[in-house]
């Protein structure tokens, strides 16, 4: 296919007049045009979606702003988008701002790294996207994010401080009260809680979700009972070993993520405690391997990949003009019973729905 360069040597005029007469941005005498055009067609020239979108102000591209494509949710979550985007005929452009290594766990420090998040939202805005997605690593409230001028921003499994901002994210409190509420059914009386960070503003509503469960069923929760990890494997084999060290122990242990509980389980094997059995264990992620350990875990599934398609509607509907496009959409996740709990003797049946 034809360079604009050759098609401006063919036509004998610049390489500028080519691209006015392609763009119609400035005026090209019609002798001119005329060659310009005859070229093209001469060399079978065909226009670029940058070259088109210089004549109609759309480019028919929506940049997709990703905090890391290693991060847990952010692959499920992109293939949301990318379906729904190519469903409408939009084009994905994919930036990686590569901070899981930066950020590790410590999520909510976001704000150390800012500038390259409004770095990445100002080179989209170069490549003339029509729009911008946001798509973070974990679930918070992202503030001083720069605005993109005269395009929508949608934030995907995260919300903004901005009053105008759109977002789409998932259910953490009902989530977590939901799988207490299982063990609870089960006929546990004794449940203990391993949390992430303390800071954490995910850490504080799925502690809400746990409290609201555990004080509707009228249930006690020790303060012996509520140990602090990290979100890492490492922290849930510490933790737990701490619970099971504890002059009454635990007969349940609800761990906020599905690493931590997996930390649980080696703890418990250490100990010579058998899951069930002895022990009902419940994470939170529906991560890979929850269904392969032994014995399968019971947790929460995110729907990441609603999260993609709901973000990309929202912008959709935002080009399109819609009015009164949500600002917050908070989506329901999924209670995934499997064979990592028990119900206790002369308790009812655990719930299998969501």
């Amino acid at each position: 296919m034809a360079t604009m360069k050759e098609i401006a040597e063919l036509a004998n005029v610049s390489v500028a007049t080519v691209s006015y007469a392609l763009s119609g941005k400035k005026n090209v005498s019609q002798a001119k045009r005329d060659r310009v055009m005859n070229a093209v067609r001469l060399t079978n020239y065909k226009l670029n979606s940058i070259a088109k979108s210089l004549r109609t102000s759309k480019t028919g591209i929506i940049g997709v702003l990703a905090e890391d494509i290693r991060g847990l949710p952010v692959p499920e979550i992109v293939d949301g988008i990318s379906q729904r985007l190519t469903e409408s005929g939009y084009q994905l452009l994919l930036s990686n701002l590569q901070l899981l290594s930066k950020l590790y766990n410590r999520y909510e420090q976001l704000s150390r790294y800012i500038g390259s998040v409004n770095r990445g939202i100002q080179l989209l805005e170069d490549a003339r996207v029509e729009g911008i997605i946001y798509v973070a690593m974990h679930d918070r409230r992202i503030d001083d994010i720069r605005q993109p001028a005269g395009i929508p921003l949608v934030f995907a499994y995260a919300d903004s401080d901005d009053p105008n901002s759109v977002s789409v994210t998932y259910e953490n409190q009902r989530s977590v009260a939901a799988v207490t509420c299982c063990l609870i059914e089960q006929g546990h009386r004794r449940v203990a809680l391993i949390a992430g960070h303390p800071a954490s503003p995910v850490t504080k509503e799925r502690l809400a979700g746990f409290r609201a469960a555990m004080d509707g069923a009228g249930l006690p929760m020790p303060p012996e009972y509520l140990r602090w990890g990290d979100w890492e494997y490492r922290s849930g084999f510490e933790q737990a070993g701490a619970l099971f060290a504890l002059t009454v122990p635990p007969t349940a242990i609800v761990a906020m993520n599905d690493a931590m509980a997996a930390g649980c389980y080696a703890q418990a094997a250490l100990q010579g405690l058998r899951i069930p059995d002895d022990l009902s264990v419940v994470g939170f992620d529906n991560q890979s391997f929850a269904a392969y350990l032994y014995p399968p875990l019971t947790t929460i599934a995110l729907p990441n990949k609603q999260i993609g398609l709901t973000a990309a509607q929202r912008l959709l509907w935002k080009l399109e003009g819609k009015p009164d496009v949500p600002a917050n959409t908070v989506l329901p996740c999924e209670l995934m019973v499997r064979e990592s709990t028990r119900a206790l003797p002369g308790a009812g049946q655990p719930r299998s729905a969501r």
